[in-house]
């Protein structure tokens, strides 16, 4: 029982250090984004994705309490992230594979836009 238990550990370990090992790479970039804004407000968040990247261009997260973050993966193409306060101002961050691509700051009311491109590898 002992060497079993073992070798189910051993092979999760393995199993998950190799998964962790290769978030950045591959063809695709890895995204961060988020919102900020006053605390115990929300926003109206939209990601799009590039035209060609499969699946639904756009997606809005209605009523996301701030601050929000979210994840996203391209192969490559401009990618957007929207957001529309309740109330007061909100700002966005994207980060692609570690690095930050975008910041922005909107003012009270308005919304504000980030873009990131991501190039193929």
């Amino acid at each position: 029982m002992k060497r079993v238990l073992a070798g189910v550990l051993i092979g999760a370990t393995v199993l998950l250090s190799s998964a962790c090992g290769s978030l950045d790479r591959g063809e695709h970039g890895e995204i961060s984004y988020e919102v900020t804004g006053d605390a115990g407000t929300t926003a109206d968040i939209t990601r799009v994705l590039p035209a060609d990247a499969g699946g639904t261009p756009s997606v809005t997260f209605p009523a996301q309490k701030l601050p929000a973050q979210m994840h996203a993966s391209i192969a490559e193409g401009t990618f957007e992230v929207h957001a529309v306060p309740a109330k007061g101002a909100a700002g966005c961050r994207i980060v692609v594979d570690g690095t930050e691509a975008d910041k922005q700051t909107g003012a009270p009311g308005k919304e504000v836009i980030c873009r990131a491109t991501v190039k193929k590898r």
